[in-house]
């Protein structure tokens, strides 16, 4: 009998290293796959999915109801282009943007996407539709609309963050009994 009990507790040690070998090996594995994807060369192909682009549509929009110009800036690559009316004069660079947003966001701007088209690539994802925004007019206690097409291009930047490359929000005035569809 003695020897049956000394060759449990052996069998017991010998499961609980093998558990404990087993947890290593895992939290080595993760930590290795973690790792990889940090480093990942710019060169790899990352490709969102609709979820993950409407998700960054939605961080934007957010953004606007911050009222933080310098964070609406932060969206942007340093180099980008914003274009905010039909006919407008683009604006360059992400210090004009930020200028851009510090005039705007006092006038609270309410996006309301009415559709979106999605297409995703290696790196890059672009959005577009139909938008219409509310914001306060010029005159005190009232209200504006805008509405037009919207295009926004994101690119998968080398520091891991999708920001905006370009953007165009083509809005014109619109009286309230004008169509979408005219757009």
């Amino acid at each position: 009998m003695r020897a049956r009990a000394s060759v449990k507790p052996r069998a017991s040690v010998r499961a609980a290293d093998i558990c404990v070998a087993v947890t290593l090996m895992i939290s080595i594995a993760l930590f290795w796959v973690t790792q990889t994807r940090a480093e990942a060369p710019a060169a790899a192909c990352v490709k969102l999915t609709t979820l993950q682009v409407m998700q960054l549509m939605n961080v934007w929009k957010a953004g606007l109801a911050s009222g933080d110009a310098a964070k609406m800036a932060s969206f942007y690559t340093d180099d980008a282009t914003l274009v905010t009316t039909k006919d407008g004069k683009p604006v360059s660079g992400r210090d004009a943007i930020r200028s851009y947003y510090a005039e705007l966001l006092p006038r609270h701007p309410q996006p309301r996407f009415i559709s979106s088209n999605i297409t995703s690539n290696c790196n890059a994802a672009t959005v577009h539709g139909v938008v219409l925004y509310r914001i306060t007019g010029t005159r005190k206690g009232t209200r504006m609309l805008l509405g037009g097409r919207y295009t926004v291009e994101f690119a998968f930047q080398k520091n891991n963050v999708w920001q905006i490359t370009k953007q165009s929000l083509a809005a014109d005035p619109r009286k309230l009994g004008e169509p979408i569809a005219s757009l």
